[in-house]
């Protein structure tokens, strides 16, 4: 990329070099980067152009000058003497006007410039004018015309005696002649340029700048000008301007028939005069202004002061007083400006700084101060009224008030005040009130309304058009704040509406692009007991109706929530109650017999039961019902819960009723059981006879099967461990062993019993009978009668009753062997050992 230097061109000196040919200006700049470094002793391109009028303006000359640096950056160019591109550089007409140098640099020698500068030449020696301003002497011959640019006095004659300096006199009879003209000819002339200027030097105060004088009736002095001013007259001390006088007749008298007659003006911002100063020592009017057209008696207008300023210092007379006799307007004021007022009326004192009141007038059609807009189309305000001191506390910003007694009859008269927007078609408020601060203190409200009497009320918002679709009140808040908030201080209600028809006494909606709540009620008293919300109807309509009306919805239509460590009765997020004999605390019915969900949900999220059932009388805890063909209840644990799918407990030892049954009125199963996922293969079944079905076969926690077999004697008197033989004192009784080697020996009394056989019904009580088991693992009670016992001994009946012992191998019969020993023993009390029992 090309490395882009930044030159600073300084002036050194500007030198005119004046010969016969050719012309040339000295030019010296010093060179440096844009790191401020010196550019020494390297060639250096510059185009120099001569520009005429302004830093913008048109290239008179320009040339190609090169060169180069010394040791000290510096350069020295003779403009005049390079590559001539445009222009004659002897032919420049210097005294034209003024003129700029422009020069463009290319720091490599080249004619890529990509530097720019101008200046203007401010000491350009303009003696090159002399050549062509001729000599100073020649004849002078009349009429005589010669045109020169100088800066002094062309033609100047002094006359130190009592004579006149300079006279013109003319004879002819000639309209519009001139004795003496002076002529500015340029259009645009500098400030205070005059054609003829008379200037007196004396300081008694009797001189005069300007005489003019007329024998007749014409005119002494007479100024005319399409524009600009026909006669000026400057007092540059405390004297006049222009100074008019008469004895008898009209001082001055101006008069116009298409422009204005006089103007009076103060053109220095810092005087304070006044403009126009009119008085009178007598009891005559002091201003007179009449007008037989449309326009204004008196027009005035300011920048930041009074347009009309009237005072006075008696109370019976007025500053300003506007009479109207007939139907125009006393007073008018008029404004275009955007902040300012058309009528002002200050005070201050302690009177009023506007009053209007109706005087005599009782028609009741007169009015103390009317207001208006919207005439001509205009727009704005009728009224305003503010109050800019944040002190003020005390006074009201605007105060309406009324002895009257108002009008029952008609509500539209007889007011405090009335607003009417009186449009059909219109979208503005009858009033409009606000309040911006960041206080919520009662009374800082945009309308404060207050019933200070025993009736009446704060505040009435009536809709009174019977076709009317629109609401009596509507409050809206942008904020976070409530758009109404009502509070009675009393036993009163916050709020009571009621309707005469159909609609609702309470009606609260969210709109479809809001999140918000259609209602909410709290209580924040902790001992408040009141219902935070009370719904009560006498008719045969519901008491209270709630709707997600939403296909597509997953909200809720109620949704109760209590929040509390007790559990007593009543506190529930949802609270139903059937007052009468008949009715539901509670109702759910899913009514789409297409749809899928269920009539009622009930979750628990902690250690407490989904529902809690309870029927205190004779009803059911839970009653349910199939009227298709799904179930009455179906229980179940979803993929990732650890529950029972169902559980049945009788906690009262008193209750002998079965904390489950099941019943069929049919030939059907009474239970059946499925396994798989999802639950497809019946994997056990108990038929409407009692029996059951295991696909898999039955695993008890038990670990022998026994029968239940009566006893000699009482039940009381065994134990689980004892040895049991066949009675033969009574058919199907058992008793305890009470001999050695016994052949009679069936089983023994079971500790858990994996399997209890019985030929009994299964409502028959079998407590009084012993559960005998004839095989499997049982703690049996043994000795060392016959010796120690090792694990694998056979066992037989003992001289100890219902005690096992060893058996000798060499003394057992077939019948006598109860089992084989798990466990070793070789205590000498009677004990208990595990047995496998095995009658052989």
């Amino acid at each position: 990329m090309k490395k882009i230097l930044s030159l600073f061109w300084i002036l050194t000196g500007f030198f005119m070099g004046l010969s016969q040919a050719p012309e040339k200006m000295s030019y010296q700049a010093v060179m440096r980067n844009g790191s401020g470094q010196l550019l020494v002793n390297q060639g250096i391109a510059v185009r120099v152009s001569i520009l005429q009028g302004s830093p913008a303006g048109a290239a008179v000359y320009s040339e190609r000058l090169t060169g180069n640096t010394n040791a000290n950056g510096l350069i020295s160019l003779e403009i005049g003497t390079g590559t001539v591109l445009t222009g004659t550089f002897a032919t420049i007409d210097w005294p034209a006007g003024s003129y700029y140098l422009k020069t463009e640099t290319d720091p490599a020698g080249g004619t890529s410039y990509t530097i720019v500068g101008t200046s203007q030449l401010l000491s350009v020696p303009y003696a090159m004018y002399a050549k062509s301003a001729g000599g100073g002497g020649g004849s002078f011959v009349i009429p005589y015309t010669n045109t020169v640019n100088n800066a002094s006095t062309l033609f100047s004659l002094t006359n130190d005696g009592d004579g006149t300096s300079l006279e013109g006199n003319n004879n002819t009879t000639t309209s519009n002649i001139a004795a003496v003209r002076g002529v500015v000819t340029n259009v645009a002339p500098g400030g205070f340029s005059s054609a003829v200027r008379g200037i007196n030097n004396g300081t008694g105060g009797l001189g005069v700048g300007v005489y003019g004088s007329q024998a007749g009736s014409g005119w002494g002095v007479y100024g005319t000008t399409p524009n600009g001013l026909g006669v000026y007259g400057n007092a540059t001390g405390n004297g006049f301007g222009v100074y008019a006088n008469s004895n008898t007749g009209t001082g001055l008298n101006a008069t116009s028939n298409n422009g204005i007659p006089a103007s009076i003006s103060i053109l220095n911002n810092t005087n304070n005069n006044v403009a126009l100063n009119a008085s009178s020592v007598g009891n005559g009017t002091v201003v007179n202004v009449t007008t037989t057209g449309n326009g204004a008696g008196v027009r005035s207008s300011t920048g930041a002061g009074f347009g009309v300023h009237g005072s006075t210092s008696s109370q019976s007379s007025a500053g300003i007083v506007g009479d109207n006799t007939g139907a125009g307007e006393a007073v008018v004021g008029r404004t275009t400006s955007d902040i300012a007022g058309a009528v002002v009326g200050r005070n201050d004192g302690g009177g009023y700084g506007v009053r209007g009141f109706v005087a005599t007038n009782t028609s009741g059609t007169g009015i103390g101060v009317y207001g208006q807009v919207g005439l001509n189309n205009s727009t704005g305000r009728a009224g305003r009224f503010e109050n800019f001191n944040q002190t003020n506390t005390t006074g009201n910003t605007f105060e309406v008030e009324t002895n009257g007694n108002g009008n029952i009859p008609d509500n539209t008269q007889g007011n405090a005040a009335s607003f009417l927007v009186d449009n059909t078609n219109s979208v503005g408020a009858a009033v409009r009130g606000e309040v911006n601060t960041i206080f919520g203190n009662f009374g800082a409200a945009a309308i404060f309304g207050i019933s200070s009497g025993t009736g009446g009320r704060a505040g009435l918002f009536y809709a009174s058009n019977p076709s009317g679709n629109g609401a009596s009140l509507i409050a809206l808040t942008d904020g976070n704040g409530n758009a109404i908030t009502a509070n009675a201080g009393k036993d009163g209600n916050g709020v009571e509406t009621n309707i005469d028809g159909a609609g609702n006494a309470l009606y609260a909606w969210v709109p479809s692009f809001s999140t918000g709540r259609a209602g909410r009620f709290e209580i924040f008293n902790e001992n408040n007991t009141s219902d935070v919300i009370t719904v009560n109807t006498i008719g045969n309509g519901i008491a209270g109706n709630f709707k997600v009306d939403r296909t597509t919805g997953t909200s809720a239509a109620v949704r109760g929530e209590v929040n509390s460590q007790f559990a007593n009765f009543g506190t529930a997020g949802i609270y139903g109650i059937s007052s009468g004999t008949g009715g539901y605390a509670g109702l759910f019915h899913a009514s789409n017999p297409a749809g899928n969900g269920p009539a009622l949900i009930a979750i628990a999220d902690g250690n407490g039961n989904g529902i809690t059932a309870n029927a205190s009388n004779a009803g059911d805890g839970v009653e349910t019902t199939a009227d298709g063909t799904g179930n009455a209840i179906f229980a179940w644990v979803p993929n990732f819960g650890n529950g029972r799918a169902a559980r049945f407990v009788n906690f009262n030892t008193a209750n002998t009723n079965p904390p489950l049954t099941v019943e069929t009125h049919s030939n059907g199963s009474i239970a059946l059981f499925k396994s798989g996922n999802p639950g497809t293969v019946n994997v056990a079944r108990i038929n409407s006879a009692g029996r059951g079905f295991f696909n898999g076969g039955t695993q008890n926690s038990g670990a022998d099967v026994a029968e239940a077999f009566d006893v000699n004697g009482h039940i009381s008197e065994y134990e689980p461990g004892d040895i049991l033989v066949i009675s033969t004192k009574a058919d199907r009784t058992v008793e305890k062993s009470s001999t050695p080697y016994s052949s009679l020996v069936a089983g023994v009394y079971a500790t858990k019993p994996g399997v209890l056989l019985t030929e009994e019904h299964i409502d028959t009580d079998i407590s009084d009978k012993a559960p005998m088991g004839v095989i499997g693992v049982i703690p049996t009670k043994v000795c060392l009668e016959n010796g120690k016992i090792k694990r694998g001994d056979l066992l037989v009946t003992s001289s100890k009753p219902g005690v096992a012992m060893k058996a000798n191998i060499k003394m057992v019969k077939i019948g006598q062997v109860i089992g084989k020993a798990l466990q070793d023993y070789d205590q000498k009390e009677i004990g208990k050992i595990q047995v496998l029992v095995n009658i052989k």
